[in-house]
């Protein structure tokens, strides 16, 4: 039998993927290098986000409608903030203080973004849902990955 990811566990491995892009691009000096990292942190986060918006969110909300809980709320409004981050940043050169500054903010954003996600998400998600519920979503989530925009938002 073959292990089928569950939806926690694909999205812990952007989270790691995403952390480790960022600070490739944090440390890199070469402007052709900061651009092709951009992009590609850019390319993940935009299918890391649709998958949460499609497919882990409206499962978060039918397990945990009660009245009162603004976690979606707050992380959603993590995702605009570094969305504008992003659409700032891709209107930079890559070899601009700007750029540089603003790809730092990012790097901690996105840090605090995902430590936040995993303990008021997924580790409420790993609590609630069988294991069944979670490998059918990553099912979910790998469909959505397929078909993400270019860009997040």
């Amino acid at each position: 039998m073959t292990h089928q990811t569950d939806v926690i566990e694909l999205l812990e491995r952007d989270h790691r993927l995403i952390n480790e892009l960022v600070e490739l691009l944090d440390a890199e000096d070469d402007p052709a290098e900061i651009r092709r990292l951009f992009l590609r942190i850019v390319g993940e986060l935009s299918a890391h986000e649709a998958v949460e918006q499609q497919v882990v969110f409206p499962a978060f909300r039918a397990k945990f409608a009660s009245a009162g809980d603004d976690t979606l709320a707050h992380r959603m409004g993590e995702h605009e903030e570094m969305n504008e981050m992003l659409a700032e940043m891709r209107s930079l050169a890559p070899d601009c203080f700007a750029f540089v500054k603003r790809g730092s903010a990012l790097l901690l954003e996105l840090k605090g973004h995902f430590l936040l996600e995993q303990e008021t998400v997924f580790d409420r998600m790993r609590q609630e849902c069988s294991s069944d519920e979670l490998v059918e979503l990553g099912a979910r989530a790998l469909a959505v990955k397929e078909h993400a925009p270019a860009f997040p938002g």
